[in-house]
């Protein structure tokens, strides 16, 4: 596999200086541990499964900001998408990580008297499970028009073949709003993994998107 920093790599339009910036901490932990510290503004809403038979599901998701993290976390090439591009087990050992680290913040806002849904399901098993995950707030706008700010050599060639999620995979925002989505869970207390959404990892491995 060849060396992440030779392999990562930016279109022009994103300067030097920013380059500079996403690579600075160095490693995947180093920004997992900035996360965890500078974490801010967090919320949480409950949300029913809206696929047919999943209506009866509940899944916690929480929005929050990371001001300096998010950049380098989300386009840095010792980021999260960095993780899946290596392997996707890489990718997963990387989301369980970093959800892991956010945990405690992210259920110190768990009021059931605001979200009672809440109440219906154990928010730390949604969070441990393995379809939990960790992505960037959507933006309607990189989805109609996506940037080519990435030119990263896998995902270029699936985005010459048409593949959406690849042209999406090339853009790089400056995001700093994010989302964890803790795992649909059952009335039975069960993890309940939406059938589009099983290949996750692979989806980002191949394309940088999902």
């Amino acid at each position: 596999m060849p060396d992440i920093r030779s392999a990562w790599l930016y279109a022009d339009s994103v300067s030097e200086q920013r380059q500079i910036t996403l690579a600075a901490l160095g490693s995947f932990e180093n920004l997992v541990a900035l996360a965890k510290d500078e974490i801010v503004h967090v919320r949480v809403r409950a949300c029913q499964g809206r696929e047919s038979g999943l209506t009866q599901c509940i899944q916690p998701i929480f929005s929050f900001e990371l001001p300096n993290a998010g950049d380098p976390l989300f386009n840095g090439p010792y980021g999260y998408r960095a993780q899946y591009w290596q392997s996707p087990l890489d990718g997963l050992k990387a989301n369980a990580a970093l959800i892991a680290a956010l945990t405690p913040k992210l259920l110190a806002v768990v009021d059931i008297d605001v979200e009672p849904q809440l109440a219906k399901i154990n928010v730390c098993s949604s969070l441990r499970a393995t379809s939990a995950k960790f992505w960037m707030q959507e933006i309607p706008s990189l989805l109609l028009s996506p940037t080519h700010d990435l030119n990263v050599k896998r995902w270029c060639d699936e985005a010459q073949q048409g593949i959406h999620l690849a042209q999406w995979g090339l853009s790089a925002p400056e995001v700093q709003k994010f989302e964890i989505k803790g795992a649909l869970i059952d009335p039975y207390g069960n993890e309940v993994v939406p059938t589009r959404k099983i290949f996750r990892h692979f989806d980002i491995h191949h394309y940088g998107f999902s």
